[in-house]
């Protein structure tokens, strides 16, 4: 006899059953996964998931990711979740408010998720449950995705003519591109240590990206893909093949050989690869809001962002897609009437969002 769906709570380290359903929904994503949640371990996450299933079977769910960030306490956050069936409210729901629960039970003093895309209503669905859009960017908010279903020809054809020169360039300067293992994490990290000095961020350890290596890439949910001068690693990019997507996740740069366009080289020696290996989408992951709607206005790019990672992925072309904002809830009354306050205005949330931004290209 149907009993009617039933939640389970799961602290499993890894959960093959949760990472499958994800990968066979339309909007699922690698952060979500159980791979991704033993990365994060390495930052100090706990991950917890709740997982709604009807005869045995997830139908939605969402995965939470909680560290304790000293003084404030406890947090959560849920990036690229819930995951539902597509357009389905009453799903959405059902796991907003065990999120809820499990936020009060955990004693969480704020919770935080940004939802994937295909939920309409999402304003509507949050604030119901006492949400607030957030000044937090817990995932990128627009992106741009290629659509490797037609030729090579056509989606050269849809970049950049300098980009296309750029790629044909590198091809005649002797840039070779390979796929690495192991040992080439290692290389990786080395010319990823080189961008983070040039551009003055703090990069994650190694042992993050090692671990990243371990976890994910003997299930095929990580590459790295090398782009090589007489044998000598210029640049490397490490993609995240989950789903029907290739995301485009970490890049490093040595700085030597700039006018060989190595970087060019490795953004389409992945995208070829992606195609190859017959996904469907190539994810940017992620431009600046402001770079989005200004390409979706038909507008130029705004000065601030000319000179960004953006103007460098707007040259492959491919569709800009907007994507929802984060929402977050504060479960103690009191302090949500605070915290209401201090970041409810809109005046407040510009200023922290241009913080943000700083602090982000600090820390990378």
């Amino acid at each position: 006899m149907n009993m009617g769906p039933v939640i389970e709570i799961s602290n499993d380290i890894e959960d093959k059953s949760w990472d499958d359903f994800l990968a066979q929904n339309p909007s699922g994503h690698h952060v979500q996964t159980s791979l991704w949640a033993q990365v994060k371990s390495e930052l100090g996450w706990k991950a917890l998931r709740i997982k709604l299933l009807n005869s045995g079977e997830i139908t939605a769910g969402a995965q939470i990711l909680i560290r304790n960030m000293k003084p404030l306490g406890s947090i959560g956050y849920v990036p690229k979740g819930p995951v539902c069936a597509p357009g389905s409210s009453a799903q959405f729901d059902i796991v907003v408010r065990e999120l809820l629960n499990l936020a009060r039970s955990k004693g969480l003093r704020l919770i935080a998720a940004q939802a994937p895309e295909h939920y309409p209503g999402l304003d509507n669905h949050f604030r119901s449950f006492d949400f607030y859009q957030s000044w937090l960017e817990l995932a990128p908010t627009a992106t741009i995705h290629l659509d490797l279903s037609t030729s090579e020809k056509e989606i050269l054809s849809q970049m950049k003519r300098q980009t296309r020169q750029n790629i044909k360039r590198s091809e005649r300067e002797g840039i070779e591109i390979r796929e690495g293992g192991l040992d080439d994490i290692y290389a990786f990290y080395e010319i990823h240590q080189q961008t983070s000095q040039r551009q003055k961020f703090s990069p994650y350890p190694e042992k993050y990206f090692i671990k990243m290596w371990d976890v994910m890439a003997e299930r095929g949910n990580l590459v790295n893909i090398l782009a090589e001068y007489k044998g000598q690693v210029v640049s490397s990019l490490l993609i995240v093949p989950f789903g029907q997507t290739v995301v485009a996740k970490v890049l490093g740069w040595s700085g030597n050989h700039p006018k060989k366009r190595a970087n060019d080289a490795a953004f389409w020696g992945a995208i070829c690869w992606a195609k190859d290996h017959n996904y469907q989408y190539f994810d940017m992951e992620g431009i600046h809001r402001k770079s989005a709607l200004a390409v979706l206005e038909g507008s130029s790019l705004p000065e601030e962002r000319r000179k960004s990672p953006d103007f460098f992925k707007l040259g492959y072309g491919g569709q800009v897609i907007l994507m929802p904002m984060a929402y977050d809830y504060v479960p103690n009354p009191i302090i949500n009437s605070i915290y209401r306050i201090v970041f409810g205005s809109d005046e407040r949330k510009e200023s922290l969002h241009s913080a943000i931004d700083r602090i982000r290209r600090r820390i990378g």
